[in-house]
């Protein structure tokens, strides 16, 4: 069936006189195959005797294997609601009104590097343009792929580097196109999925959610927590001097004042928070032993300048009790709130968690950095792991990098952290939190910033958001998977292999796979597979009632 459906071309594509642009509604003509050319024929043919086959192995593995398929739907809502939304391409970017399954453009400044990579790959169609793949992650991933160490290009078990081999006319094309990339990582603001990503990560901020972002390599992850540290700082600034009414160069100093409120004990809003979390903790008898420690927790993140600027009532002359009411109440992009949030984590630690597991969460939060306040040296806020090299004021505490520097310890805290209402808001990982981990109890926004060929692992990475008892399921809606890609270059043809392999993993795993420019232009002008085909060879083996 592979082969066949291989042979396909846009010609094949005709039922009667017309031709159709759109492989999945051709295919429901194609099935009855009446009046289709002797290539769809064949496909359709081999299409027959594979759901054959398919289904006898399926009656014989039935005795022997369960796998459990989740619904596609969101459980328990009177809307047939997706457990999960797909935004491709330029939908990504907020800025961008419609949705659309078209690239990120490249346009500006942006378009000689790109077209110098076109160029260079187009000199070795036998060899990985590992090159072009960087340039679509990061100006500075670029360089690091034309580096002879590569300990710091990525996190994954990728061996395929070493076939990155330069000829004398690509060198040409490349060399060229490192003069025109400051080595600074500045650059990288005007790289198109950069600024794109960024923008999005600091909208779902705004809107009182958290997001996980996956990069493939590691110093695109870094570049990643510089952009959206400095967009949010930026952000924060410009919803702060609307609410509070002050020039901007005032707001982050106002916003600290107003912070230090929450460590006087004489301080009404300080009196008005933690009468507020005791309620809460109060619920749950089991967790009185806690209930300082969850107060605290509660004020150390209601009183940063990230939660202030989005949620509490900043213009008002005093903010006194009512002011902690209306903040704590405050609806984020799911129609939650900070007090349902804190209520269901409480009800996790009880209902959920044993002595021990409890512990740990709680640990963990209260270790867990919320921003330098007074008394605080910010360059103390970070372990030396987390920095990695850069500078404590040039980050923000709710924005955290996690990659296969990232002990094993603090990659813990900032797991079991992001699974809790508080901070860290936006988690920037590798291939290490792509698997074994949970980060769905807080967070229904996954952005793949990076692709893998392995469709596998877009899907064990959008799986960490995608568990029993996720956010999506507590406020029903759907988990946000973003899956950005730069049109007309090598990560436009990447992404169409991607995604066409990823559904003939539906019906068959493991094949053998060149990554060569070569081969990827082949499998990119493909037709691609329609969906409805690959659910109808799919397993079915879940546990069906009798």
């Amino acid at each position: 069936l592979d082969h066949a459906w291989g042979r396909l071309t846009t010609e094949d594509l005709r039922i009667g006189d017309s031709i159709s642009d759109n492989a999945e509604e051709w295919w429901s003509q194609a099935r009855r195959g009446h009046d289709i050319t002797p290539a769809a024929l064949d496909v359709v043919s081999c299409f027959d005797r594979t759901k054959e086959r398919m289904a006898a192995a399926q009656r014989q593995l039935r005795h022997w294997v369960i796998r459990h398929l989740k619904n596609r739907l969101l459980p328990d809502t009177a809307a047939e609601i997706p457990r999960r939304r797909r935004f491709i391409g330029r939908s990504i970017d907020p800025l961008v009104s419609e949705e659309t399954d078209k690239g990120i453009a490249v346009s500006g400044d942006a378009l000689l590097p790109f077209l110098l990579a076109a160029r260079a790959t187009s000199h070795a169609p036998d060899a990985r343009p590992v090159f072009a793949e960087g340039l679509a992650s990061s100006y500075e991933a670029f360089l690091h792929t034309r580096r002879s160490d590569s300990a710091d290009r990525t996190d994954g078990d990728d061996d395929k580097y070493k076939d990155a081999k330069e000829t004398d006319s690509m060198k040409w094309y490349l060399d060229h196109l490192q003069t025109l990339i400051p080595r600074d990582g500045a650059a990288d603001e005007s790289h198109p999925k950069i600024a794109a990503t960024v923008r999005r990560a600091v909208d779902i901020w705004r809107r009182g959610e958290k997001s996980v972002v996956f990069c493939h390599y590691v110093v695109t992850g870094r570049i990643l927590r510089q952009r959206i540290s400095a967009a949010i700082q930026s952000e924060m600034i410009t919803l702060g001097a609307a609410k509070l009414g002050c020039p901007n160069d005032e707001v982050m100093s106002e916003l600290e004042r107003i912070g230090k409120r929450f460590f006087d004990e004489d301080s009404p809003i300080r009196r008005a928070c933690d009468a507020e979390a005791r309620k809460l903790v109060a619920r749950y008898p089991t967790l009185a032993e806690y209930q300082d420690d969850l107060i605290e927790i509660v004020r150390r993140n209601v009183r940063t300048p990230s939660f202030l600027v989005r949620f509490f009532p900043l213009g008002r002359e005093r903010l006194e009790a009512e002011a902690m009411l209306e903040a704590l109440d405050s609806k984020d992009l799911s129609g939650q709130t900070l007090r349902q949030l804190i209520n269901q984590f409480l009800l996790f630690l009880v209902e959920r968690c044993g002595t021990a597991g409890r512990e740990r969460y709680i640990s963990a939060v209260k270790r867990i950095q919320t921003g330098a306040h007074a008394g605080v040296d910010v360059s103390r806020e970070y372990d030396d792991d987390e920095l990695q090299g850069e500078k404590p004021e040039h980050i923000l505490a709710n924005v955290r990098l996690v990659n296969g520097r990232t002990q094993s310890e603090t990659r813990q805290r900032l797991m079991l952290t992001f699974n809790t209402p508080f901070y860290p808001e936006i988690l920037i990982a590798s291939s290490v939190m792509a698997e074994g981990v949970d980060l769905h109890l807080n967070c229904r926004h996954v952005l793949h910033h990076d692709l893998c060929w392995n469709p596998s692992t877009l899907e064990q990475r959008t799986g960490r958001v995608d568990r029993i008892g996720a956010k999506a399921e507590a406020c029903g809606q759907s988990i946000q998977v973003y899956i950005p890609y730069i049109e007309e270059t090598q990560d436009e043809k990447m992404y169409k292999v991607v995604m066409d392999r990823e559904r003939w993993f539906n019906v068959v795993m493991g094949e053998d796979y060149k990554v060569d420019v070569r081969t990827t232009e082949k499998l990119a002008n493909r037709i691609p597979f329609p969906t409805a085909a690959a659910n109808e060879l799919a397993f079915q083996l879940g546990v069906v009632k009798s």
